[in-house]
């Protein structure tokens, strides 16, 4: 039981750590760019990346689209928001998964990239005034490395989805019925939030 706890406390310490590495990272390369980079551009891949910076304002992707200005208010509002809702959404993951062995790091993974790129983003709009953008696809749009995390947990998040999939085809009929209903999100929400089963 104490072997247990210390596992489960090592896996939130490591996931701490990880979160501050990342936040860091992101946080880092910005503070280079803004010292010494701010007037370069040139190609990273000919035709798809190429260096160069923009200041968001619009503190969002979406309200940069719109030519909307958000107030810093509602945008640090949304943040919290959204970091509550990453990690009610990182127990769900946590007790659908809770059986499957080597697949169940999923959802901790998940937990890291998405809470580094929310806490990128607070810190962004609180101290940058707006996310500072360094890398144009295509002609598409620019992004920076919390959008690349967000990326990265979003097409995690599609193989998560296929591999429960697998998982459930692979379980007997009965045993199938029972895992769906057991895995209802408001069936969830009534036991409490929990973490497993």
């Amino acid at each position: 039981m104490e072997y247990e706890k210390q596992k489960i406390a090592f896996v939130k310490r490591s996931s701490i750590i990880w979160i501050v590495f990342l936040v860091a990272m992101d946080q880092a390369v910005k503070l280079f760019i803004a010292h010494f980079m701010m007037d370069a551009q040139f190609t990273i891949i000919p035709h798809v990346f190429t260096f160069k910076t923009t200041q968001n304002i619009h503190l969002g992707w979406i309200w940069n689209m719109l030519d909307f200005m958000m107030p810093l208010h509602i945008a640090v509002v949304i943040s919290v928001i959204a970091i509550l809702v990453i990690i009610v959404f990182y127990r769900y993951l946590k007790f659908i998964t809770f059986s499957w062995g080597k697949y169940s790091g999923i959802p901790t993974i998940f937990l890291i990239l998405t809470m580094s790129s929310a806490f990128c983003k607070l810190i962004d709009d609180i101290f940058w005034g707006g996310s500072l953008d360094f890398i144009q696809l295509f002609d598409w749009f620019i992004f920076d490395l919390k959008d690349v995390y967000l990326t990265i947990a979003s097409i995690m998040m599609f193989f998560f989805a296929i591999a429960h999939e697998v998982y459930h085809h692979k379980l007997p009929k009965e045993k199938r019925e029972e895992e769906k209903m057991r895995q209802k999100f408001w069936c969830w929400v009534k036991l409490g939030f929990p973490m497993k089963p």
